[in-house]
């Protein structure tokens, strides 16, 4: 899989460098609201976006304008993101221990690759698009609390790795490496090279690599960040 995504990469690499004099570069950065849902056999269900399950974190993006025709464009990102959650906990049964997975952080490096509209105003053009994204996971961590009768009796946090020694966010369930999902994107390119961005993320792969429950991630991002050069100077 690695070695597929590291391909895909370099193919999407190859395909801009012919292009270089009509590319235009930039750098952003912001802040990212995530959730991470979680439905098993069980019926243990977690929280969405726009519940207090809500992750907050940072991110920062590298953006490439394609010009494809007049005010249609090919906007790709290069952007690295935490996602995850703040996870509820599993039901517990009297006088049973239970182990509960708490805080979730995922680290990916993700590649949105919207295609946007760029609308002229006086100040600069608004941006509105959408498109696919794959992501790949670079490492996390989450907090496991030992409960007993409900309460919490010790907090660990242990690290993902992303392969089959993983002990897993629960029992039985390990993370695959690999995101995919799709995206929706508004934003302005201000006259003075300033960009500001938003958009809303919603993961379809299955992130649980076996089966013994559907894990998906979404979030939500605001950014801030300038433009080398214009692709329309």
């Amino acid at each position: 899989m690695m070695k597929t995504f590291t391909l895909i990469f370099l193919v999407f690499l190859s395909f801009l460098l012919p292009l270089h004099a009509q590319v235009s570069l930039g750098l952003r950065g912001g802040y990212t609201v995530s959730a991470t849902q979680i439905k098993n056999a069980q019926g243990y269900k977690s929280n969405s976006l726009g519940t207090n399950s809500q992750l907050k974190n940072l991110h920062a993006d590298l953006i490439i304008n394609v010009p494809v025709y007049r005010s249609f464009y090919f906007q790709p990102l290069v952007r690295y993101i935490t996602k995850g959650a703040y996870l509820r906990p599993l039901p517990y049964k009297p006088g049973i221990l239970v182990e509960s997975a708490n805080q979730l952080k995922l680290h990916y490096l993700e590649v949105p690759m919207n295609f946007v509209l760029k609308y002229p105003l006086p100040m600069g053009k608004i941006v509105i698009g959408a498109g696919p994204y794959v992501a790949y996971g670079l490492g996390g961590s989450y907090d496991l609390d030992l409960m007993y009768n409900g309460s919490v009796l010790s907090t660990d946090s242990h690290n993902i790795e992303f392969n089959y020694k993983d002990r897993g966010i629960a029992p039985g369930v390990q993370l695959n490496r690999f995101d995919a999902g799709a995206n929706v994107a508004v934003g302005i390119e201000f006259n003075n090279l300033m960009v500001l961005g938003a958009n809303l993320s919603r993961g379809y792969t299955n992130i649980d690599r076996t089966s013994s429950a559907r894990i998906t991630n979404s979030y939500f991002s605001v950014s801030l960040g300038i433009l080398f050069d214009r692709e329309d100077y």
